[in-house]
């Protein structure tokens, strides 16, 4: 072979986990800042551990149902949850060591692609405020769909921003972004996000967690421009899907 077509193998490195280290890396010096990994209080937990208690006990769960929390941080919802056998995976090492000194079965595993579970090996996963950080969300609702057993009280909870509320479209006319959590790299309006969850879910109950439709429930105000953040119940999953796909018209 010609030697000016040879690729130049080796200049490429050869670090297999270099990937997973620079993301773990990542966020671990974004919550320096933070106040720790075991706060309660700041992201509506109070209200999402009721709302998921009463659907993991709707469906049938107990102590002798199995769930995975999917980015379980610290563990805080994983204690306060409850009603089944929780273990947690996450990508910071540090927010881990604070869920092992809280008792909770835990290890590190880098999911912005891939969950690394066999299939239906849980009764229940959950992700909260995780969505939002992942590149690619439409995957890794699928690989949780293929993680969870296929029978109608296997269940899905979950919460995310919401990016598309009337604040927010003022704030991208007067010139401002989107949003200014560096860490959020996808931005789910309500449409968005109710057809990816029912693509894989037959039934999906959600939960207005703040802005005005949460303010004022009665009025029945379109959770796409007057919700700012949002929790869902997803249950009866679908057996047979095929390949999901977002179009324009679904983004806001």
């Amino acid at each position: 072979m010609n030697a000016e077509l040879r690729f130049p193998e080796e200049l490429l490195l050869n670090e297999p986990d270099r990937r997973a280290r620079l993301i773990r890396e990542f966020y671990e010096q974004y919550n320096e800042n933070k106040t720790g990994y075991g706060g309660w209080g700041c992201q509506h937990e109070e209200i999402k551990t009721a709302f998921y208690r009463r659907c993991l006990e709707a469906n049938g769960h107990d102590e002798r149902s199995n769930g995975l929390d999917v980015g379980c941080q610290g563990g805080v919802l994983i204690k306060f949850v409850r009603v089944i056998h929780w273990i947690g995976v996450d990508i910071d090492q540090r927010a881990l060591q604070t869920a092992r000194e809280a008792g909770i079965l835990c290890r590190e595993m880098d999911f912005t692609s891939s969950i690394g579970f066999r299939d239906d090996s849980f009764d229940a996963v959950m992700m909260t405020e995780v969505l939002e950080h992942l590149p690619y969300p439409s995957i890794t609702v699928r690989e949780g769909h293929r993680r969870r057993k296929k029978k109608p009280g296997s269940t899905y909870v979950g919460s995310v921003p919401l990016d598309y509320h009337l604040h927010r479209r003022w704030k991208v006319m007067r010139g401002k972004r989107l949003s200014g959590e560096q860490t959020h790299v996808h931005h789910f309006s309500f449409r968005e996000l109710d057809r990816l969850l029912s693509f894989y879910f037959e039934k999906v109950k959600y939960l207005p967690l703040s802005g005005t439709a949460a303010r004022h429930p009665k009025l029945k105000l379109p959770y796409n421009l007057f919700v700012r953040d949002i929790a869902w119940a997803a249950t009866s999953p679908r057996q047979n899907v095929g390949r999901w796909e977002l179009v324009g018209k679904d983004l806001i």
